[in-house]
């Protein structure tokens, strides 16, 4: 990933930890609407509107006023079209040389040199300003505050969490990443009444969820390692019960390399967790990929001497044979399949209710129609990268 790349990634987890840090410091009463009227947040009180607008820079780029020109004319546009609304303005920054908790009030002088930008991404902004007289009042409403760096505001919401009761342990490995995520989560809906949140609401329903949330917006933060770690612990708990039925939902548009990975992934899991011919429940995988690609890993799996049940009667599927039980030769050790592959499409809602899985492992980053219509236990991993499925499924030690 570019270095660009990388630092607009930690700018949308910037916002998202000082939306949740708003969220915590606000009464219950108020209101906060994630990516609201200014892009950010907003918080409604009894007194009035604040829109807050994040700016993050972890580089050693200095703070200088044309680092700003975009997101005060934005919010003087709002306060040009909303005079009457009782709004104050807040940018919220991180710059690294500027001094934590330190603001700073524009001047009319820097207003007016904001306005006589030439830029070319700020002139639909001053052309929606030109001949507007309200520069003074907009700046008794509008302030710079100077923010903390990404890993410190981290751990000032840890300590917020904590004050509401949350231990330190789970608050850092469980509760904070699945606040990060729930709030990344709201800012991507249209409907804005579904961005609403209160604090006491959003606290409730965090301590619902004890599975710790692994997506591409707690990767960032620097305890990634520490979330896997403790998400692979969860997972563990679940996986080492050999009497299980357990199915694991594979999406070749979500899995990197897909094609290649997963016969080995499949090998693997077979090799942990069904070779005790007593104990084990012979697991389901099923793949969201085409009739091609199933076909490719399963004649990689046959390869591998790996024998598997496709559920194929004169080239058709048929559920009974599907979820029927291999035959097992115990004073041998031999077993007729290890593991059964299907067609996720266009075949997993056909066993899924008959199957009476105990668990429902998901890798993917989709939601599907059935999890609603199951009550046995789903787990849901959100990376795409092969290493890290295979160690928050124990198939390897480290990543």
């Amino acid at each position: 990933m570019s270095r660009t790349a990388d630092y607009t990634i930690q700018g949308f987890i910037y916002q998202f930890i000082i939306t949740f840090h708003e969220l915590l410091l606000s009464s219950d009463n108020d209101e906060i609407i994630v990516e609201g009227i200014i892009e950010d947040i907003d918080v409604s009180t009894p007194t009035g509107q604040k829109a807050v607008q994040c700016k993050y820079r972890e580089s050693k780029q200095k703070f200088t006023l044309s680092t700003i020109y975009k997101p005060v004319l934005q919010m003087f546009c709002h306060y040009k079209n909303n005079l009457t609304a009782n709004i104050n303005y807040r940018l919220h920054a991180h710059f690294p040389n500027e001094t934590v908790g330190s603001e700073k009030i524009l001047t009319k002088t820097e207003l007016d040199s904001i306005l006589d930008s030439r830029a070319i991404d700020l002139q639909k902004y001053i052309a929606e300003l030109s001949g507007f007289a309200g520069g003074d009042e907009f700046l008794k409403r509008f302030k710079v505050e100077f923010g903390a760096s990404l890993s410190d505001t981290e751990k000032a919401v840890i300590v917020c969490l904590s004050n509401e009761g949350f231990t330190t342990e789970d608050a850092t490995e469980i509760f904070y990443p699945n606040a990060i995520h729930a709030i990344a989560e709201l800012s991507i809906q249209h409907d804005e009444q579904k961005r609403k949140i209160k604090k006491v609401n959003f606290l409730k329903e965090l301590k619902k969820k004890k599975k710790t949330a692994i997506s591409r917006w707690t990767k960032e933060p620097q305890d990634y390692t520490k979330f896997l770690k403790q998400r692979r612990r969860q997972i563990a708990e679940v996986l080492n019960n050999n009497a299980r039925k357990r199915a694991v939902i594979l999406d070749a548009s979500y899995i990197t390399d897909f094609e290649r990975s997963i016969p080995l992934l499949l090998q693997d899991y077979v090799a942990k967790y069904n070779s005790k011919l007593r104990l084990n429940q012979c697991p389901v995988f099923s793949l969201v990929c085409t009739e091609d690609v199933l076909n490719s890993i399963w004649k990689s799996l046959d390869q591998k001497k790996l024998n598997l049940e496709r559920g194929l009667v004169a080239g058709a599927f048929n559920s009974v044979r599907f979820l029927r039980d291999p035959l097992k030769v115990i004073k041998d050790g031999t077993i007729e399949f290890k593991l059964k592959l299907c067609n996720h499409e266009n075949e997993f809602d056909s066993i899924v209710n008959d199957a009476g899985f105990d668990d429902v492992i998901i890798i993917s980053d989709n939601d599907f129609p059935f999890e609603n219509a199951i009550s046995c236990n789903v787990e849901k991993l959100k990376t795409p990268e092969i290493n890290e499925i295979k160690y928050l499924l124990s198939l390897t030690s480290t990543l």
